[in-house]
């Protein structure tokens, strides 16, 4: 089938790279000049590094493999750890945090060029008996046979075909970046994050000295955007090594990232289209699974439509009734923890239960049309 994929980001390049195993014709647009680069580190827990791995790409080596995450408070009071370590070797995939760059990177080196089209921005999708047109805003449109969507929480395909409603912001931000660091964490495999009464922050080692970090706290929009020196007196008396990583980065290594929720249709496109990623359910990162969620979208739409031809509204309407309860559960999940305001050390408090019998780590199988989970127990120290 020729699949038209509009956006370039991580569900619309692992999607083509899934489709082009499984012999379809794939072009992929999107809006800007070039590659997106931009953004900190990503964690890719063992589902989304399995899925990768079926989608034909490892990432294992681009980035750092993490074999634990350790909490504590803003006091320095130890929390509890969990052994990433254990989950890798009961499911025979890591997690792994790599910076974005590199991961956008991963994933379109394997496509062929002009695969990827620039400077070509979706207004609107029309779907027709035997065929989609995609339209652009510099007069151009494209012709296929189906449509996906992966366009993220500001989608056009999905305002176009399905819900014109924004996505709502959630009331919390982050304030992240990702960059070189002498500190021990940096070069280690394993996570800190450090909660307080209103506010937490992680920091994250992310391969070749790098050093994720965010600082999580309550924002709406007309809030003032803070900047390294508003962070440095908000999280004065947080344990080290806030205070020196704060002391060594600048506001040019400063980016701000609102937290969205968008509702979740129970339908996500028409007889030829559908969407994947953050156009379909945008969510808090509070449980770090917006990535591996797309990444799963794109490997479990790739299995449905392997060998398909003719009518695809069928395959695509299985393939989001298998994921949608699926990401309702983590979405609202993310969505109770903001909506409910607790604190950021109450729900670091409640994270080993949320690894255990939420995160399903997904145990992928190639050729199986079914997204198998496990639900898996890491070791879990609690204090």
């Amino acid at each position: 089938m020729r699949v038209l994929v509009i956006g370039a980001g991580v569900g619309g390049l692992a999607v083509a790279n899934g489709l082009i195993r499984h012999g379809h014709q794939v072009q992929v647009f999107e809006h800007a000049e070039q590659l997106r680069t931009g953004g900190a580190g990503l964690t890719i827990w063992s589902n989304g590094t399995r899925a990768l791995r079926e989608l034909g790409v490892d990432i294992e080596p681009l980035g750092r493999v993490l074999t634990s995450l350790r909490a504590m408070t803003e006091t320095g009071r130890f929390l509890w750890e969990a052994d990433l370590a254990a989950v890798t070797a009961e499911l025979g995939s890591p997690t792994v945090q790599i910076p974005r760059e590199r991961l956008i990177a991963a994933l379109a080196e394997p496509l062929a060029a002009g695969v990827v089209q620039f400077g070509k921005r979706c207004v609107r999708v029309t779907e027709h008996p035997d065929h989609v047109v995609a339209h652009f805003d510099d007069g151009s449109t494209a012709t296929g046979d189906l449509v996906i969507g992966a366009d993220g929480h500001r989608s056009a395909v999905r305002r176009g075909l399905l819900d014109k409603r924004p996505a709502k912001p959630a009331g919390w931000a982050s304030w992240q970046g990702l960059t070189p660091s002498d500190l021990p964490v940096a070069h280690g495999n394993r996570t800190l994050n450090i909660a307080g009464r209103y506010a937490h922050c992680g920091l994250i080692p992310t391969g070749n000295g790098l050093l994720h970090w965010w600082f999580d706290m309550p924002w709406k929009e007309g809030d003032p955007i803070h900047s390294i020196a508003a962070l440095r007196r908000l999280f004065r008396d947080y344990p080290e090594p806030v205070r020196a990583l704060l002391a060594s980065v600048t506001d040019d290594d400063l980016g701000f990232f609102p937290h969205v929720r968008h509702r979740i249709p129970r339908v996500w496109g028409g007889p030829r289209s559908t969407l994947i990623g953050d156009a379909a359910h945008a969510m808090p990162p509070v449980v770090a699974q917006a990535a591996n969620q797309t990444l799963e979208d794109a490997w479990l739409l790739s299995q449905h439509l392997a060998g398909a031809s003719g009518e695809p509204g069928a395959l695509l309407r299985a393939y989001e009734a298998e994921r949608r309860p699926r990401v309702s559960k983590i979405s609202r999940t993310a969505a109770l923890t903001i909506k409910q305001r607790s604190t950021p050390l109450q729900r670091l408090a409640k994270f080993p239960g949320w690894l255990a019998t939420r995160s399903q780590v997904a145990t992928l199988r190639a050729g199986s049309n079914v997204l198998q989970k496990l639900t898996r127990t890491p070791r879990v120290r609690v204090a």
